[in-house]
């Protein structure tokens, strides 16, 4: 008799790409030295939180009640990310349509489990963030992969296609991992009409589950907002690469006020992530949020190595969608086995980039960009090299 489940022996075997690669950074840092690799593998944020996130939290160490907190959270704090994201989309969110769960992930998982029944069906986007795939099957739902346009926006047409009596959602993420692209309102809103359609087809409701975990890193072009395009939006974020706090593990979910069953949502939801054992999000985590001025970040650090990475990656003679948002970008690989040449980038040159394979479109590759700028100017002729082994 096998000692785990068959689900769990398949994801074993296939594993995360990202943490491979993290696994062999340490391997190589460990026998090179720090300064000798260039770990683009991971998606950690390099910013320090806010003074404000750290003075509040310095406050509330000495003086927090450890006792038990309340499911949904703590109040104050879903008032300020209530306040925080109807000042940001200019919609009416109330504290009582705010959940505070454990990361982003927490969210969506908390999100999945309360709207699906088992042979439902969750279209995502390829290229994207694979864990998608677990946290669906996590309660029996289907995933079904529908592809993204060569620029990496929505083709409507396709997700048309891929809708059936069976779907009962849609993950949007943007600014978008991998690609560090970001979808425009126009394009969204014709996504709603479609689900729209769908809905009076089935009789049955469709969700957006917006998953916008770098929403305050944006470069260029403007932050849409779901909710003018659809009105069953799930909104699913945490402070984890704004704030910089990933280890935290802060996150939340969102209704407005138009969303229809909302306070029914919200009870599932709470529900959900309390016998999912994540229980609460970190209270004292909760606490210093609460207390902070506001939840605003300047992105420009990011952006300063946005356009680092941008012009070692165009000099090298790599081509890729310019990243707008995020830390990501997602260029194509000279050759088609993006795996081989992820290995022999890491092998050869000590450069930790992920397969496009790990997030459902090969023959390209990922790095982000959330480093150390020495790191990013440091591995310029490692790039370039590398281009070059294969032209």
């Amino acid at each position: 008799m096998a000692s785990i489940s068959e689900v769990m022996a398949k994801g074993l075997q296939g594993g995360s790409w990202v943490r491979k690669l993290f696994d062999e950074g340490a391997r190589l840092k460990k026998e090179f030295g720090e300064d000798q690799v260039f770990d683009f593998s991971l998606g950690n944020p390099f910013n320090k939180p806010p003074e404000a996130f750290t003075k509040a939290l310095l406050e509330e160490a000495g003086q927090v009640n450890h006792g038990y907190i309340p499911n949904q959270g703590i109040p104050e704090t879903r008032m300020k990310v209530a306040e925080f994201l109807a000042t940001r989309f200019n919609t009416e969110i109330s504290f009582e349509h705010v959940v505070m769960t454990v990361g982003a992930g927490g969210a969506l998982n908390s999100a999945l489990k309360s709207i699906l029944n088992s042979g439902e069906e969750v279209i995502v986007l390829s290229p994207y963030f694979a864990e998608y795939d677990a946290y669906i099957e996590n309660f029996g739902g289907k995933v079904v992969r529908c592809m993204l346009n060569d620029q990496f926006e929505i083709d409507i047409e396709a997700v048309r296609q891929s809708i059936t009596p069976l779907t009962k959602g849609i993950i949007i993420n943007t600014p978008h991992n991998p690609t560090g692209t970001i979808l425009s309102q126009e394009n969204l809103n014709e996504l709603g009409a479609l689900l729209k359609e769908a809905e009076e087809k089935s009789g049955e409701p469709i969700y957006m589950l917006f998953d916008e975990p770098y929403a305050q890193l944006i470069f260029e072009g403007e932050q849409v907002n779901p909710f003018l395009s659809h009105d069953k939006v799930i909104l699913a974020s945490s402070f984890s690469k704004d704030l910089g706090i990933a280890g935290e593990r802060l996150g939340y979910i969102a209704l407005n006020k138009n969303t229809p069953d909302a306070d029914l949502l919200i009870s599932a939801f709470v529900y959900a992530h309390r016998t999912l054992g994540f229980v609460n999000a970190p209270a004292l985590m909760q606490r210093a949020i609460a207390k902070m001025p506001d939840l605003t970040v300047d992105a420009t650090p990011y952006k300063v190595r946005r356009d680092k990475i941008v012009e070692i990656l165009s000099d090298a003679g790599f081509e890729f969608a310019v990243p707008k948002g995020g830390f990501f970008v997602f260029p194509k690989a000279p050759i088609a086995d993006d795996v081989e040449f992820c290995n022999h980038a890491a092998q050869k040159y000590k450069l930790l980039i992920v397969p496009g394979t790990g997030f459902g479109l090969s023959g390209h590759f990922r790095l982000c960009y959330s480093v150390p700028l020495e790191t990013i100017e440091n591995s310029r002729e490692a790039f370039i090299s590398l281009y070059n082994n294969f032209k």
